[in-house]
């Protein structure tokens, strides 16, 4: 199939929805190096798990560098011909770990569930904690992989630049939300979460910059396994708000919450009473497919 590249690799235009399948993500920052000369291609070395490669690669300040592949790829096997006996493949890899993982497996599945990945072959490339730099799926040449893999790397660079960069507690709300948000779409809730605070309790903050920061926060509260400071920041969001969307988007949420507790009962009520109470809701159909979900569900009842 034709290569997917992904930028924005998480789903925030509508976060608390999203999260209904969301799992729990943390993450640090590592610095990207400018690429290496290399003398020869066809040398990499690959480690033998994701674990080993995670550990190399924080000792070694490097990226990991992920493929995803599976039984009977034909792509798969096209994309290591193709890229990997290339003296700009080895350039690549000598700022990264490189790991082969099968989809199939359960190290595999994990990395799936966390990033997203539906498909192979797949490339993820990440910081050992796991805030993403580079995500793609399928493949079509070796030219589209590196023009998409050095302007993603390069805006990376710069991107944790800034961060790095960054005084959380004089940043103001917008610079601190737009960073947060960013984080958040690299998998990166740990770095997110004060920005996101941070965008909320700022003198300069909007009641919109606020509802967002509050609305995002829950979710990345939800993310770092905090579920009752992601109640409270959702119930303080339901209490300040006057906007219509935003307060739905904020039950919805909440619904979720008792989801995370294995208290799918409580939450299909919660589903239920918000279609009741919004006959006209724009998110009518997410509600209305998981309540139809947990009303097959034998605990729910």
């Amino acid at each position: 199939m034709p290569a997917m590249y992904v930028r924005n690799p998480r789903i925030v235009a509508f976060p608390v929805v999203a999260l209904i399948f969301a799992g729990v993500l943390r993450a640090q920052q590592t610095e990207v190096s400018p690429t290496p000369l290399v003398r020869s291609p066809g040398n990499a070395d690959w480690a033998n798990s994701s674990e080993a490669a995670k550990t190399r690669a924080a000792a070694e300040k490097k990226l990991v560098f992920y493929e995803l592949d599976s039984p009977k790829c034909g792509n798969c096997s096209r994309m290591d011909t193709l890229l990997y006996p290339a003296f700009e493949f080895e350039a690549l890899l000598a700022q990264m770990v490189p790991v082969k993982v099968s989809l199939e497996s359960a190290e595999g599945g994990k990395l799936a569930r966390r990033y997203g990945i539906t498909d192979t072959p797949a490339v993820l490339v990440t910081t050992p904690e796991g805030r993403v730099v580079f995500q793609m799926s399928g493949f079509t040449s070796a030219e589209d992989f590196y023009s998409h893999i050095h302007e993603d790397l390069d805006s990376y660079r710069q991107f944790a630049g800034r961060i790095s960069a960054q005084e959380i507690g004089k940043l103001r709300a917008r610079e601190a939300y737009d960073s947060g948000v960013e984080l958040y779409q690299r998998n990166d809730s740990a770095a997110a979460l004060p920005r996101l605070k941070r965008a909320i309790a700022a003198t300069d903050a909007t009641a919109s910059i606020r509802d967002d920061a509050r609305e995002l926060l829950a979710a990345v509260e939800l993310d770092l396994g905090q579920t009752a400071a992601s109640r409270a920041t959702i119930e303080r969001l339901l209490a300040t708000t006057r906007d219509s969307l935003h307060r739905q988007r904020g039950e919805i949420f909440r619904a979720q919450l008792p989801l995370s507790e294995n208290k799918p009962a409580e939450a299909l009520a919660l589903f239920r009473k918000f279609l009741k109470d919004h006959p006209d809701s724009p998110y009518r159909k997410q509600v209305s497919d998981m309540v139809e979900k947990l009303s097959t569900d034998p605990a729910a009842k």
